[in-house]
Protein backbone atom coordinates (compact mmCIF):
# COMPACT_ATOMS: atom_id res chain seq x y z
CA UNK A 1 0.00 0.00 0.00
CA UNK A 2 1.38 3.76 -0.68
CA UNK A 3 -0.41 6.99 -0.42
CA UNK A 4 -0.84 8.70 -3.53
CA UNK A 5 -3.55 9.31 -5.79
CA UNK A 6 -4.22 10.18 -9.11
CA UNK A 7 -5.67 14.04 -9.04
CA UNK A 8 -6.00 15.72 -12.32
CA UNK A 9 -5.83 14.50 -16.17
CA UNK A 10 -5.49 16.14 -18.88
CA UNK A 11 -4.47 16.55 -22.89
CA UNK A 12 -3.39 18.30 -26.13
CA UNK A 13 -4.22 17.24 -29.73
CA UNK A 14 -3.08 19.51 -32.42
CA UNK A 15 -5.01 20.43 -34.88
CA UNK A 16 -3.66 19.52 -37.95
CA UNK A 17 -5.71 16.25 -39.45
CA UNK A 18 -3.05 13.55 -41.27
CA UNK A 19 -5.35 10.90 -42.28
CA UNK A 20 -5.36 7.86 -44.09
CA UNK A 21 -6.32 9.13 -47.25
CA UNK A 22 -3.19 11.64 -47.55
CA UNK A 23 -1.14 8.66 -46.63
CA UNK A 24 -2.40 6.81 -49.63
CA UNK A 25 -1.58 9.19 -51.85
CA UNK A 26 1.77 9.77 -50.36
CA UNK A 27 2.65 6.05 -50.50
CA UNK A 28 0.56 4.62 -52.93
CA UNK A 29 -0.97 2.06 -50.68
CA UNK A 30 -4.74 1.55 -50.17
CA UNK A 31 -6.36 3.42 -47.08
CA UNK A 32 -7.70 0.12 -46.29
CA UNK A 33 -4.33 -1.44 -45.87
CA UNK A 34 -3.06 1.33 -44.21
CA UNK A 35 -5.59 0.80 -41.26
CA UNK A 36 -5.16 -3.28 -41.46
CA UNK A 37 -1.33 -2.57 -40.57
CA UNK A 38 -1.76 -0.01 -37.79
CA UNK A 39 -5.13 0.02 -36.48
CA UNK A 40 -4.90 4.10 -36.98
CA UNK A 41 -7.38 5.99 -39.39
CA UNK A 42 -5.77 9.51 -38.64
CA UNK A 43 -3.04 11.33 -36.76
CA UNK A 44 -2.27 15.04 -35.78
CA UNK A 45 0.78 17.16 -36.62
CA UNK A 46 1.37 20.68 -34.93
CA UNK A 47 1.80 23.37 -37.23
CA UNK A 48 3.37 26.73 -35.48
CA UNK A 49 3.14 24.54 -31.38
CA UNK A 50 6.27 23.95 -29.84
CA UNK A 51 6.43 21.35 -27.38
CA UNK A 52 6.57 23.15 -24.71
CA UNK A 53 3.04 24.62 -25.74
CA UNK A 54 1.79 21.25 -26.02
CA UNK A 55 3.25 20.44 -22.54
CA UNK A 56 1.99 24.00 -21.36
CA UNK A 57 -1.60 23.31 -22.53
CA UNK A 58 -1.98 19.68 -21.33
CA UNK A 59 -0.62 21.08 -17.59
CA UNK A 60 -3.29 23.23 -18.16
CA UNK A 61 -6.31 20.68 -18.89
CA UNK A 62 -4.51 18.58 -15.44
CA UNK A 63 -4.91 21.51 -12.90
CA UNK A 64 -8.06 22.85 -13.65
CA UNK A 65 -9.41 18.90 -13.47
CA UNK A 66 -7.44 18.83 -10.31
CA UNK A 67 -8.48 21.63 -8.88
CA UNK A 68 -5.83 22.99 -7.07
CA UNK A 69 -3.76 26.36 -7.54
CA UNK A 70 -0.54 25.94 -9.92
CA UNK A 71 1.71 26.74 -6.86
CA UNK A 72 0.78 23.51 -5.42
CA UNK A 73 3.53 21.23 -7.50
CA UNK A 74 6.49 20.39 -6.44
CA UNK A 75 7.58 18.35 -8.89
CA UNK A 76 7.68 18.81 -13.36
CA UNK A 77 8.47 15.52 -14.85
CA UNK A 78 8.81 15.21 -19.03
CA UNK A 79 8.60 12.22 -20.94
CA UNK A 80 10.06 12.76 -24.24
CA UNK A 81 11.69 10.84 -27.23
CA UNK A 82 11.73 13.99 -29.45
CA UNK A 83 13.15 16.69 -27.96
CA UNK A 84 15.41 19.15 -29.41
CA UNK A 85 15.31 21.21 -25.92
CA UNK A 86 18.60 19.68 -24.01
CA UNK A 87 18.87 22.88 -21.61
CA UNK A 88 16.62 24.28 -20.76
CA UNK A 89 14.88 21.09 -20.53
CA UNK A 90 10.62 21.01 -21.90
CA UNK A 91 10.03 20.41 -17.69
CA UNK A 92 11.35 23.54 -17.14
CA UNK A 93 10.39 25.46 -19.52
CA UNK A 94 6.87 24.37 -18.25
CA UNK A 95 7.63 25.69 -14.92
CA UNK A 96 8.25 29.26 -16.31
CA UNK A 97 4.56 28.63 -18.28
CA UNK A 98 2.50 27.68 -15.26
CA UNK A 99 4.98 30.85 -13.47
CA UNK A 100 5.71 28.33 -10.42
CA UNK A 101 8.11 30.20 -8.36
CA UNK A 102 9.81 27.13 -6.89
CA UNK A 103 9.67 23.37 -7.68
CA UNK A 104 11.97 20.26 -9.27
CA UNK A 105 12.19 19.94 -12.71
CA UNK A 106 13.13 16.85 -14.47
CA UNK A 107 13.26 15.91 -18.21
CA UNK A 108 13.30 11.59 -19.09
CA UNK A 109 14.83 9.92 -21.85
CA UNK A 110 12.84 6.66 -21.68
CA UNK A 111 12.04 5.93 -24.71
CA UNK A 112 8.02 5.00 -25.51
CA UNK A 113 7.51 3.46 -22.04
CA UNK A 114 9.24 6.88 -20.45
CA UNK A 115 6.17 8.13 -19.00
CA UNK A 116 5.84 5.26 -16.82
CA UNK A 117 9.33 5.64 -15.69
CA UNK A 118 8.57 9.33 -15.01
CA UNK A 119 5.28 8.34 -13.18
CA UNK A 120 7.49 5.86 -10.88
CA UNK A 121 9.91 8.61 -10.18
CA UNK A 122 7.55 11.17 -9.22
CA UNK A 123 5.81 8.09 -7.26
CA UNK A 124 8.75 7.18 -5.24
CA UNK A 125 9.81 11.56 -4.38
CA UNK A 126 6.13 11.16 -2.87
CA UNK A 127 6.01 8.23 -0.97
CA UNK A 128 9.59 9.10 0.31
CA UNK A 129 7.52 12.51 1.54
CA UNK A 130 10.24 14.91 -0.40
CA UNK A 131 7.28 16.46 -2.28
CA UNK A 132 3.35 16.87 -1.98
CA UNK A 133 2.46 16.71 -5.84
CA UNK A 134 4.24 16.30 -8.83
CA UNK A 135 2.44 16.99 -12.46
CA UNK A 136 3.84 13.92 -15.07
CA UNK A 137 4.34 15.00 -18.81
CA UNK A 138 4.62 12.67 -21.79
CA UNK A 139 4.78 14.63 -24.85
CA UNK A 140 6.11 14.31 -28.61
CA UNK A 141 6.23 15.78 -31.54
CA UNK A 142 7.07 12.89 -33.87
CA UNK A 143 6.14 14.67 -36.96
CA UNK A 144 9.54 16.37 -37.05
CA UNK A 145 11.40 13.56 -36.98
CA UNK A 146 10.02 10.71 -39.26
CA UNK A 147 11.62 10.28 -42.31
CA UNK A 148 8.77 10.99 -45.18
CA UNK A 149 9.64 7.78 -47.60
CA UNK A 150 9.29 5.19 -44.47
CA UNK A 151 5.61 4.21 -44.54
CA UNK A 152 6.23 2.12 -41.56
CA UNK A 153 6.98 4.74 -39.11
CA UNK A 154 5.01 7.24 -41.12
CA UNK A 155 2.01 5.30 -41.27
CA UNK A 156 1.88 5.39 -37.33
CA UNK A 157 3.61 8.49 -35.48
CA UNK A 158 1.24 11.95 -34.72
CA UNK A 159 2.08 14.43 -32.35
CA UNK A 160 0.54 15.51 -28.68
CA UNK A 161 0.55 15.78 -24.77
CA UNK A 162 -0.37 14.38 -22.19
CA UNK A 163 -0.35 15.47 -18.60
CA UNK A 164 -1.14 13.76 -15.20
CA UNK A 165 -1.42 15.14 -11.71
CA UNK A 166 -0.28 13.13 -8.39
CA UNK A 167 -0.47 13.73 -5.12
CA UNK A 168 -0.17 12.21 -1.30
CA UNK A 169 -3.59 11.37 0.17
CA UNK A 170 -3.95 10.13 3.99
CA UNK A 171 -5.75 6.92 2.29
CA UNK A 172 -3.87 3.74 1.95
CA UNK A 173 -4.32 2.99 -2.01
CA UNK A 174 -2.73 -0.13 -4.18
CA UNK A 175 0.73 0.41 -5.61
CA UNK A 176 3.21 -1.35 -7.77
CA UNK A 177 5.34 -1.35 -10.74
CA UNK A 178 7.96 -3.02 -12.53
CA UNK A 179 10.42 -2.08 -14.85
CA UNK A 180 12.72 -3.25 -17.18
CA UNK A 181 15.26 -1.58 -19.43
CA UNK A 182 17.30 -3.92 -22.23
CA UNK A 183 20.01 -1.51 -23.54
CA UNK A 184 21.53 -4.83 -25.72
CA UNK A 185 18.44 -4.25 -28.24
CA UNK A 186 18.88 -0.35 -27.90
CA UNK A 187 19.28 -0.36 -31.83
CA UNK A 188 15.75 -1.86 -32.86
CA UNK A 189 14.23 1.43 -32.49
CA UNK A 190 16.72 4.52 -32.51
CA UNK A 191 16.60 8.83 -33.06
CA UNK A 192 19.33 10.68 -33.11
CA UNK A 193 19.35 14.30 -32.63
CA UNK A 194 19.18 15.61 -36.83
CA UNK A 195 18.38 12.34 -38.53
CA UNK A 196 15.77 10.27 -38.72
CA UNK A 197 13.59 7.74 -36.60
CA UNK A 198 14.51 4.49 -37.43
CA UNK A 199 12.63 1.08 -36.40
CA UNK A 200 12.82 -2.47 -37.27
CA UNK A 201 9.20 -3.06 -37.08
CA UNK A 202 8.97 -7.08 -36.61
CA UNK A 203 11.38 -7.32 -34.04
CA UNK A 204 9.83 -4.37 -31.78
CA UNK A 205 6.34 -6.66 -31.98
CA UNK A 206 7.89 -10.23 -30.55
CA UNK A 207 9.91 -7.93 -28.18
CA UNK A 208 6.64 -6.30 -27.29
CA UNK A 209 4.50 -9.21 -26.80
CA UNK A 210 6.85 -11.55 -25.17
CA UNK A 211 7.64 -8.76 -22.66
CA UNK A 212 4.60 -6.91 -22.04
CA UNK A 213 2.65 -10.62 -21.06
CA UNK A 214 5.63 -11.45 -18.11
CA UNK A 215 6.04 -7.55 -17.00
CA UNK A 216 1.77 -7.77 -16.73
CA UNK A 217 2.31 -11.24 -14.65
CA UNK A 218 4.80 -10.32 -12.16
CA UNK A 219 3.66 -6.55 -11.73
CA UNK A 220 -0.11 -8.30 -10.81
CA UNK A 221 2.03 -10.64 -8.43
CA UNK A 222 3.53 -7.97 -6.51
CA UNK A 223 0.27 -6.45 -6.37
CA UNK A 224 -1.09 -9.24 -4.78
CA UNK A 225 -4.26 -8.99 -7.07
CA UNK A 226 -5.46 -10.94 -10.28
CA UNK A 227 -6.37 -9.64 -13.66
CA UNK A 228 -9.83 -9.92 -12.78
CA UNK A 229 -9.73 -6.99 -10.31
CA UNK A 230 -8.45 -4.80 -12.81
CA UNK A 231 -11.16 -2.23 -14.32
CA UNK A 232 -9.10 -0.66 -17.03
CA UNK A 233 -5.92 -1.37 -18.71
CA UNK A 234 -3.63 1.24 -20.73
CA UNK A 235 -1.25 0.20 -22.95
CA UNK A 236 0.62 2.18 -24.81
CA UNK A 237 -0.92 2.71 -28.28
CA UNK A 238 2.04 1.67 -30.10
CA UNK A 239 -0.05 -0.53 -32.89
CA UNK A 240 -3.39 -2.21 -32.93
CA UNK A 241 -2.38 -5.44 -33.66
CA UNK A 242 0.27 -5.59 -30.98
CA UNK A 243 -2.02 -4.50 -28.72
CA UNK A 244 -4.28 -6.81 -29.93
CA UNK A 245 -1.88 -9.66 -29.74
CA UNK A 246 -1.31 -8.85 -25.91
CA UNK A 247 -4.91 -8.62 -24.96
CA UNK A 248 -5.31 -12.44 -26.58
CA UNK A 249 -2.71 -13.93 -25.11
CA UNK A 250 -3.84 -12.43 -21.80
CA UNK A 251 -7.54 -13.05 -22.11
CA UNK A 252 -7.48 -9.29 -21.05
CA UNK A 253 -8.57 -7.74 -24.37
CA UNK A 254 -12.05 -6.54 -23.12
CA UNK A 255 -10.40 -4.28 -20.04
CA UNK A 256 -7.93 -2.34 -22.72
CA UNK A 257 -9.02 1.01 -23.20
CA UNK A 258 -7.66 2.13 -26.77
CA UNK A 259 -7.39 5.18 -28.79
CA UNK A 260 -5.19 4.74 -31.15
CA UNK A 261 -7.29 4.56 -34.45
CA UNK A 262 -8.59 8.12 -34.21
CA UNK A 263 -4.98 9.73 -32.71
CA UNK A 264 -1.87 7.11 -33.65
CA UNK A 265 0.97 6.38 -31.88
CA UNK A 266 1.98 9.24 -29.77
CA UNK A 267 5.19 7.44 -28.12
CA UNK A 268 5.55 8.95 -24.64
CA UNK A 269 2.39 10.88 -24.64
CA UNK A 270 0.05 7.84 -25.84
CA UNK A 271 -0.95 6.90 -21.92
CA UNK A 272 -1.16 9.83 -20.36
CA UNK A 273 -3.35 10.57 -23.70
CA UNK A 274 -5.30 7.69 -23.17
CA UNK A 275 -5.22 7.82 -18.93
CA UNK A 276 -7.01 11.78 -19.42
CA UNK A 277 -9.99 10.06 -21.62
CA UNK A 278 -10.78 6.75 -19.91
CA UNK A 279 -13.83 6.97 -17.36
CA UNK A 280 -12.72 5.96 -14.03
CA UNK A 281 -14.24 6.23 -10.23
CA UNK A 282 -12.88 6.30 -6.70
CA UNK A 283 -11.32 2.71 -6.11
CA UNK A 284 -10.40 1.40 -9.38
CA UNK A 285 -7.53 -0.56 -10.02
CA UNK A 286 -6.05 0.47 -13.21
CA UNK A 287 -2.26 -0.88 -15.20
CA UNK A 288 -0.68 1.06 -17.24
CA UNK A 289 1.89 -0.61 -19.09
CA UNK A 290 4.27 1.14 -22.07
CA UNK A 291 7.08 -0.59 -23.87
CA UNK A 292 8.94 -0.10 -26.86
CA UNK A 293 12.13 2.50 -27.57
CA UNK A 294 15.31 1.41 -25.03
CA UNK A 295 14.53 -0.92 -24.91
CA UNK A 296 12.31 -0.24 -22.03
CA UNK A 297 9.32 -1.60 -20.69
CA UNK A 298 7.13 -0.41 -17.55
CA UNK A 299 3.76 -1.57 -15.63
CA UNK A 300 2.29 0.19 -12.91
CA UNK A 301 -1.03 -0.39 -11.36
CA UNK A 302 -2.39 1.80 -9.11
CA UNK A 303 -5.78 2.57 -6.88
CA UNK A 304 -7.61 5.97 -8.41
Amino acid sequence: MRNIQIIGRGKYIPQKEINNKLLSKQFGIDEEKILELSGIEKRFYTQDEKMEDMAYMASLKAVQDAKIEKENIDMIIVATTSTTKIMPGISFLVQKKLDIKKCMCLDVLGGCSGYINAFDIAEMAISLNKINTALIIGVERLSKIIDEKDYSTAILMGDGAGATIISNTDENKIYASSIRSQGQESDLLVYEYENKLSMQGKKIYKYAVKEVNELITETLKQAGLELDDIKSIILHQSNQRIMDAIGVRLGCKEKMYTNIKGIGNTFCASIPIALSEVELEKGDKIMLVGYGGGLNSGCIILEY
